[in-house]
């Protein structure tokens, strides 16, 4: 039998990286812009440019998308489209399978 303690565990995230993000207090819509939308989309990476966590959200945005194909990918992460980060995905997958 379990008995209660009268804590409640702290269910709060710790420090994480996109606290420090450029867009952490922009509304997630701003780095969805419906297709087409060019002046939306070079707003959203305009944001990115001078982000302290860039590089950090760019390798989470390819880990987290891993093998999707470029349709299966979606807005503006890590300052580069999802066209963007497909190719640079491709990119480095050929490279690392002509160096083995």
């Amino acid at each position: 039998m379990t008995h209660y303690t009268g804590t409640v565990p702290d269910t709060r995230r710790g420090p994480d990286w996109r606290d420090a993000s450029a867009c952490r207090d922009i509304n997630d819509d701003t780095f969805f812009p419906q297709p087409g939308d060019t002046a939306g989309t070079e707003y959203a990476k305009a944001i990115c440019v001078g982000c302290p966590v860039l590089r950090t959200c760019l390798e989470a945005a390819l880990a987290e998308e891993g093998g999707r194909t470029k349709d299966n990918r979606f807005g503006v992460r890590g300052g580069l489209t999802h066209g963007q980060r497909y190719a640079l995905y491709t990119r480095r997958r050929v490279s690392s399978v002509k160096a083995a």
